[in-house]
């Protein structure tokens, strides 16, 4: 039997559903120059002064901008650490053309690809090949910015926002103090929370379009939240799940839990490259954070208090940049329209914040949700309780916009225009609380030790000045101030140091010179009377082999050593991080079974039954 044909308008509805992103070109086009244009009157700041804490505007905005885009690359305290971690890549690139798989200038020699806190497999690296480090840290910030405006934008899409809604969604998490503070304090691991509404988007529109190509893009793109920082993926699967969870039990069907689960294995899969290292590294130099907490009262001053400035005292166990994540006055209020008007689309959202916010707290009981998290594979890594900040501002953003829905649902004109005002002040409250810091960021490095001719490990006391000793061909032994690292232990020895007997020597009667000095492979000339062993002076690590020579590779009281038998030789030992090839085989099974997924899925013509919006 024929069915009747469609109508042109049906027809139409049909073909836009069924599409991976619901935006036509011409409101495609405004998002992407909106989105631009918020990140910059967001990110404005960072070319002022910082050097004036706590300063009010009036006093900082008349000095006028400084183009920073050529100055000095920021070092001190964290700003030095994650710095660090973007000139490292940057120099083993450019001037050794070598992938950076190992870190030699810090901590006496470390894993640089499996460092959690570093972002090398990403394309966030381009603009430091490109424009320098300075340039390159102000783009990767107002970039991740733009992204996350959109990404916000288009959850609202999907969750069938008008558009306002959308706006409050988008600009309301980006512009709250959480990710002002953290970059003010120079924590650039931390902008890859821009890709967590991204990930949500396609879930979602996953299970609209009853595809699952979205979901194993979702995948990659929660795979950059891992290789790009730590925490944004940490959330990000959180919010997964949940959000997973919901739908599989008010729509009765298995495929948000499926698109998911594909999240999620594709996002291994995709990361592996940094993953895999990570996971050893982890294991071999555990972190412990600790525990941390705060009351009841530091709660409502770093989430309710219009004093956002990062030099703000602290509150609780750390510093107030691990705890502040301002929510105004007129987003609070639009979140609990949210949660009152429109209850069964903002149960997720509450249920989320309820349990970011016991996250939040931290340590507060022996029972309290973060000591059972902990007990999660590798979860005693995930940091201090006041990052959940994030992804309860987050829940707290969506809970906004469906505030916003609300009123602007309202018959006649009130509704819509009172939504409006709020949104406005509440992002213009936003910028005047939060934006200002950061300006932090460009505070000047310490002064910088003399330049050495050849590489050598170097020891100073004080926090920071990693990167200006790094600059001068220096390891840093003292590890600097914060971040991941190696706690020194007296192995590696700097040349400023008693006992330094020089960056290689021998155990035993012979001759040895360096013949080649490189991140990831090192050159030596061997003459020897006698089997003896050339002692390299940085830490021992799996991954470290002999490529040339005859000779073996073995742990010295904690530093590199190669076993050398009698005779003359050129001996070359390099680091390749172990399993690396497993890591690229998924990486290449990730890539093409995706792709196959994709000309699969579009070969033919779009579904014919296209449900409706998850949300």
């Amino acid at each position: 039997m024929d069915h009747p044909p469609e109508s042109g308008l049906a027809a139409k509805a049909r073909a836009a559903s069924a599409r991976l992103f619901l935006l036509s070109r011409t409101e495609a086009r405004w998002l992407t120059l909106g989105s631009l244009a918020f990140a910059l009157v967001l990110v404005f700041p960072i070319f002022f002064e910082g050097g004036d804490p706590g300063a009010p505007i009036s006093t900082w905005m008349r000095s006028g901008p400084q183009l920073k885009f050529g100055g000095e690359v920021p070092g001190d305290l964290d700003r030095d650490v994650f710095m660090e971690l973007r000139w490292v890549p940057y120099y083993t690139l450019t001037h050794f053309h070598q992938f950076p798989f190992w870190n030699p200038y810090k901590c006496g020699g470390m894993s640089m690809i499996g460092n959690p806190e570093s972002g090398i497999v990403t394309p966030f690296i381009l603009p430091y090949l490109m424009f320098g480090l300075a340039s390159g840290v102000i783009l990767e910030i107002y970039l991740h910015l733009a992204i996350m405006f959109a990404g916000g934008y288009m959850l609202g899409r999907e969750l069938g926002l008008r558009t306002l809604a959308c706006v409050a969604l988008a600009g309301m998490f980006p512009s709250s103090s959480w990710l002002s503070l953290h970059i003010g304090a120079g924590h650039l691991n931390f902008l890859s929370v821009a890709y967590l509404p991204w990930v949500l988007v396609l879930l979602l529109a996953s299970c609209r379009t009853r595809r699952w190509f979205p979901s194993l893009l979702g995948g990659l793109l929660c795979a950059l939240a891992l290789t790009e920082g730590n925490y944004g993926f940490v959330f990000t699967a959180m919010l997964v799940a949940l959000l997973a969870i919901y739908f599989r039990i008010f729509n009765l069907s298995i495929r948000p839990l499926v698109a998911a689960f594909l999240i999620g294995a594709f996002a291994l899969a995709f990361s592996s490259l940094k993953l895999i290292p990570t996971a050893e590294l982890l294991r071999i130099y555990p972190r412990n954070f600790g525990v941390s907490w705060h009351g009841w009262w530091s709660v409502s001053v770093s989430l309710f208090s219009r004093d956002q400035d990062l030099t703000r005292p602290m509150l609780a166990s750390f510093m107030f940049s691990e705890y502040g994540g301002y929510i105004g006055a007129p987003f609070a209020l639009l979140a609990l329209i949210g949660v009152v008007s429109a209850w069964r689309k903002a149960l997720p959202w509450a249920f989320g914040s309820i349990i970011f916010l016991q996250l939040y707290r931290g340590d507060t009981s022996p029972d309290a949700l973060v000591v059972w998290m902990r007990e999660l594979p590798l979860a005693g890594n995930i940091g201090l309780c006041g990052r959940f900040v994030i992804p309860l501002v987050f829940c707290v953003g969506v809970l906004a916009a469906l505030g916003v829905q609300a009123l602007c649902d309202r018959p006649g004109i009130w509704g819509s225009r009172l939504a409006l005002i709020m949104v406005a002040i509440g992002f213009i409250d936003a910028w005047l609380v939060c934006a200002p810091n950061y300006r932090y960021l460009f505070l000047p490095p310490p002064e910088a030790p003399p330049v050495s001719k050849t590489f050598r490990q170097y020891w100073h006391d004080g926090p920071g000045g990693m990167i200006v000793a790094n600059l001068s061909n220096l390891g840093d032994i003292s590890c600097g101030c914060c971040g991941y690292h190696i706690l020194p232990e007296n192995i590696v020895r700097g040349y400023n140091q008693s006992g330094y007997r020089g960056e290689f020597y021998l155990l035993g009667a012979g001759e040895v010179k360096q013949i080649m000095w490189t991140p990831n492979r090192l050159g030596y000339e061997v003459s020897v009377p006698a089997s003896t062993s050339l002692v390299i002076n940085q830490n021992m690590y799996p991954g470290w082999r002999v490529v040339h020579g005859d000779g073996e590779t073995y742990s010295y009281g904690g530093l590199m050593a190669v076993r050398v038998p009698a005779g003359h030789q050129q001996v070359e030992v390099e680091y390749r991080p172990t399993h690396i090839l497993w890591a690229y085989l998924l990486t290449f099974v990730a890539t093409a079974v995706s792709a196959g997924v994709w000309l699969i899925e579009n070969s033919g013509e779009p579904p014919a039954r296209a449900v409706q919006s998850a949300a």
